[in-house]
């Protein structure tokens, strides 16, 4: 049993490794289908947790038990050294949490997790979604993680087997969580992790699947936008089916479904607001040589939510393939643009003027985007020189990198 539970793992591992599951959206602040009125809410407790906890210690090197956070203050190595972003880095088999000092170098402490994982920040706090194998939620005080390492945990929360939690969106006190293979919304408290709601959203998965698949929600005006592929995979063959992407709209205080609106192109992977309109940018399906095309089958659309209507404003064939991760600030966007394995250059995007640029010195970007005050970091995985890099004013400088460190996987910023 617990190798045939291994071999679900690996291959859900590789799915998301094959087709982009993960979600890389926006670390910045950010015809219809009918799903019925019967839609299903449900309060989901999660207080009987014994698999969960053991499958949790298993993965992870973070205690279980609830940290302390305390108003007690915690004094830095160093007056000077600040924490601006944090990075997870992964080897498809093993994950570690490091952390960026003043933006120039790794940390030589890290944090075990479990291969694939993302990190997001919501001010200042940080959070850690384990997904498939462990399934958890892990929120972390970023300014103990130097001193205190595993200890500068304030809570962690083990989801049912198999939810694989894959973005959050967070208001006020409160959280919404993508748990993609629970084919389900789940709001919980950011002080203690305690879902207080729960929404189905099995209806709106493709032809023999229970997923929609999530690949990225945002909030915004009090409505939670989510984002779905909702694609078909063979499970013997792992060929893979993309119908056109998915946009629905819900309520976010009361998790009731408002609309929905039918997208352009296929395989969404992430999406932002700007200047009162919803990008949406997709990767498209893959070609025979498992790259993407540039073409007029992938980009960046624009959606107008009143009209329920989209368009095609930054084509794959200006980006030179579809889009695998995607973050955008005050209009200005970066893309990695997947064009084979290993060949994913970073593209930089003028989200009104409807142009494009290649930002020169990072070959291989599929290891996380994130932008904030105009500094974007982006986690290059090219085979044997894997780091991370902070592009300021059009220019990439590396971050000085540690011996041992896993090549970055996601990326978030403080």
């Amino acid at each position: 049993m617990k190798q045939m539970k291994n071999k679900l793992i690996a291959g859900a591992a590789l799915a998301s490794l094959a087709f982009g599951l993960v979600a890389c959206g926006d670390d910045s602040s950010s015809s219809a289908l009918a799903a019925g009125d019967d839609t299903e809410l449900s309060s989901s407790s999660n207080d009987d947790a014994s698999s969960s906890s053991v499958k949790a210690e298993s993965s992870s090197s973070v205690a279980k038990e609830e940290s302390s956070s305390s108003a007690e203050e915690v004094s830095s190595s160093s007056a000077e050294d600040v924490v601006t972003a944090v990075v997870f880095g992964s080897d498809y088999k093993t994950g570690e949490l490091r952390w960026v000092i003043n933006g120039k170098k790794l940390s030589e402490k890290s944090i075990a997790f479990i291969q694939d994982s993302k990190v997001i920040a919501n001010g200042s706090d940080l959070y850690v979604l384990e997904r498939m194998g462990a399934d958890n939620i892990t929120k972390l005080n970023p300014k103990e993680l130097e001193e205190k390492v595993e200890k500068a945990v304030v809570w962690q929360i083990p989801l049912d087997d198999g939810a694989n939690p894959t973005d959050v969106a967070f208001s006020g006190e409160n959280a919404w969580v993508a748990l993609q293979n629970a084919d389900s919304l789940v709001r919980i408290s950011t002080k203690d992790g305690k879902i207080s709601k729960s929404i189905k959203t099995t209806d709106f998965a493709y032809e023999g699947e229970t997923s929609p698949y999530v690949a990225d929600i945002e909030l915004n005006d009090g409505k939670l936008y989510v984002l779905m592929q909702r694609y078909m995979l063979d499970p013997a063959t792992w060929a893979t089916t993309y119908p056109k992407g998915l946009l629905a709209i819900y309520d976010a205080s009361t998790g009731d479904l408002k609309d929905t609106v039918q997208l352009l192109k296929k395989n969404p992977t992430a999406m932002t607001f700007f200047d009162g309109s919803l990008y949406v940018a997709s990767q498209g399906e893959y070609n025979a040589a498992y790259g993407t095309d540039a073409d007029e089958e992938r980009g960046i659309e624009k959606v107008n939510l009143a009209e329920k209507k989209s368009e095609l404003i930054v084509s794959g064939k200006t980006l030179g393939g579809g889009i695998y991760a995607f973050a955008a600030e005050h209009g200005i966007a970066y893309a990695a643009i997947y064009k084979s394995y290993g060949d994913v250059p970073l593209a930089k995007i003028d989200l009104a003027a409807k142009t494009a640029s290649t930002v020169e010195g990072i070959a291989d970007a599929e290891g996380s985007l994130a932008v904030k005050g105009g500094v974007v970091y982006v986690g290059d995985r090219s085979s044997g020189a894997e780091k991370v890099f902070v592009v300021k004013d059009g220019k990439a400088s590396a971050v000085e990198t540690v011996e041992g460190a896993l090549a970055p996987y996601s990326i978030t910023l403080l």
